[in-house]
């Protein structure tokens, strides 16, 4: 399967049986195609026209489609602190994707350390797809996310230059890709988690 970056938080995920797409933004000016979209920018946006798509998912629950199962859960884009005086911002989803016995996790709009219910939910992760940048709502925060969910690979998104805020994650990052492709689950990193940027195609 392959993971391909169109900017922003705007991925396509291809695998043999089906195509997703995340957050298919008004920005994202790349011809886009695939099986269904799955967005975390909320109900009101206006997403980027996909062909031929089947479905369009935007709500918590869980969602399969020629092999490919699809969960998401609610998050919210304000912090645990702001969270505490009952301001949690906007609603955000964060999505789980199971391909080609993968596991994907598109973090969304989050702005908030993770809970141990949201940790357990999300499960083990073998790719974790993570806002950075001046537009992030994650912020200082991202390491401890990503420490908490610990995945096997880590895909920075967000900003055109996202590999800039790769030093905030302390991340050591790897060569920049065109696509990340994945040829089976056994050939992912075993002993410590690697980053990676793509270009923006």
């Amino acid at each position: 399967m392959d993971i391909i970056w169109h900017g922003n938080s705007c991925f396509t995920l291809k695998s043999k049986n089906a195509t997703v797409v995340i957050n298919p933004d008004h920005s994202i000016k790349t011809p886009l195609k695939g099986d269904v979209v799955i967005s975390s920018l909320g109900e009101d946006a206006k997403l980027a026209e996909v062909k031929d798509i089947k479905k369009t998912f935007t709500w918590p629950g869980e969602y399969e489609i020629a092999g490919v199962a699809i969960s998401s859960l609610p998050a919210w884009t304000r912090s645990r602190s702001k969270e505490e005086s009952g301001e949690k911002g906007e609603d955000t989803l964060i999505f789980c994707i199971e391909m080609e016995d993968v596991s994907i996790c598109h973090l969304g709009g989050l702005g908030h350390k993770l809970t141990t219910e949201m940790v357990e939910e999300i499960g083990d992760v073998d790719v974790l797809l993570v806002p950075v940048g001046k537009n992030s709502n994650l912020g200082d925060k991202a390491e401890e996310v990503v420490d908490q969910i610990d995945p096997r690979v880590v895909i920075l998104m967000g900003d055109e230059h996202p590999e800039n805020f790769a030093k905030d994650l302390k991340a050591q990052l790897g060569e920049k890709l065109e696509k990340y492709t994945i040829t089976s689950v056994g050939k992912l990193p075993q002993e410590k988690t690697e980053y990676y940027v793509l270009t923006k195609v």
